[in-house]
């Protein structure tokens, strides 16, 4: 009965973060009331906090356990790895987000509203930066002589945040393929011949 009860409540926390990705990624975190996503799983109020504890509490599952916890993932395995390529870990990061347009449509419109320092998620999003190139500069990385990884990494992320815009404004592209078209400009041949 326990194990039912369970499956229960993670299914009820799965509709609820659900319905927070859809409703944050349309109307940003002020302008999406907790009565609005209680409507849309047929809950109270009080049923969304009992799951959530706050509407802040919904904001940082839906972005460190749904939104980071897979990119993470491939950062954390490559650090494993002998001398991996800088070009990969992009490439499995765009695999990923190309597969979940509604998480990346939230995270960008959660990022740009929390440019605003009283924004519940502005000190998520400032440390993020900073820690995601952190992160990544603790893998022994496989690039070209006399290359600043440190600044690669700030440019390449920086490219795929403002490629996920475009492609969000542009509904049918591949994420991938975009991806690829920025590699040239990002890690510019012959440089990065047999690195990419």
């Amino acid at each position: 009965m326990r194990d039912a009860a369970h499956t229960n409540d993670s299914d009820r926390l799965n509709a609820i973060l659900d319905a927070t990705i859809e409703y944050f990624g349309r109307l940003g975190y002020y302008g999406t009331s907790l009565q609005r996503i209680a409507d849309a799983v047929g809950l109270t109020k009080a049923g969304v906090l009992h799951y959530a504890g706050s509407k802040e509490g919904l904001l940082s599952l839906v972005l460190t356990e749904r939104y980071d916890r897979e990119t993470e993932s491939i950062t954390e395995s490559m650090v494993t790895e002998e001398r991996p390529l800088i070009a990969n870990m992009w490439r499995r990061t765009v695999a990923v987000n190309n597969h979940r347009p509604a998480l990346v449509h939230m995270f960008s419109t959660l990022s740009a509203e929390a440019l605003d320092p009283g924004h519940p998620a502005h000190e998520y999003f400032a440390r993020r930066e900073q820690s995601i190139v952190s992160n990544a500069m603790n893998i022994n990385w496989q690039v070209p002589d006399g290359v600043n990884v440190q600044h690669v990494l700030q440019a390449g992320f920086s490219m795929m945040d403002g490629l996920q815009l475009r492609w969000l404004r542009s509904p049918g592209q591949d994420l991938n393929a975009m991806w690829a078209e920025c590699e040239d400009a990002l890690l510019p041949l012959p440089l990065w011949e047999g690195y990419r």
